[in-house]
């Protein structure tokens, strides 16, 4: 074996390792959406993170080879909606490559700067993006919160081991 084939397969190794450690990381499963060009854009996130009180931030990632990060920047509203487990199959549906037009047929509610929220989610965060930090091969997306509303009633739809998952009380 040469010395690149050897550096390609200890990087292909390092970076199926990195995969295999995060896929143990159970997550909340998000949409991110907003619109562009009078239509319903999005994607599924399950890196969406809490960052500031004051003033309320959160940040999302997104890869930079995506539809959607193309069409990010600084000050655009975009509606960040925590799924329940009810929504699996919406959570699917963002996560796909979807045409321009494909999501117009989605339950929103309008949020402050015309932020997309979808109807029925656990919680709903309008918000603007403030910062875009490119890192590797993804984005840092930076968002000041504009709204915020929590439903009590509900399951989340988690993300764990490459498949999805909710919680069940225990006794």
């Amino acid at each position: 074996m040469s010395t690149i084939e050897a550096a390609t397969t200890a990087a292909d190794s390092l970076r199926q390792g990195f995969k295999d450690v995060f896929s143990q990381l159970a997550s909340g499963v998000c949409v991110v959406a907003f619109w562009r060009d009078g239509h319903l854009h999005g994607f599924t996130a399950t890196s969406v993170t809490s960052v500031s009180l004051r003033p309320p931030r959160v940040l999302f990632c997104v890869a930079q080879s995506s539809q959607s990060y193309a069409c990010l920047g600084v000050g655009l509203s975009v509606g960040i909606a925590v799924l329940s487990a009810g929504q699996r199959t919406l959570s699917d549906r963002f996560a796909s490559k979807g045409a321009p037009g494909s999501y117009d047929d989605v339950a929103t509610i309008e949020g402050p700067g015309r932020a997309p929220l979808i109807a029925g989610a656990l919680g709903q965060l309008g918000a603007e993006i403030v910062e875009l930090i490119p890192s590797g091969d993804h984005a840092v997306v930076l968002c000041d919160v504009t709204s915020a509303l929590a439903s009590a009633d509900g399951a989340p739809l988690l993300y764990h081991a490459r498949s999805y998952h909710t919680l069940h009380p225990t006794s």
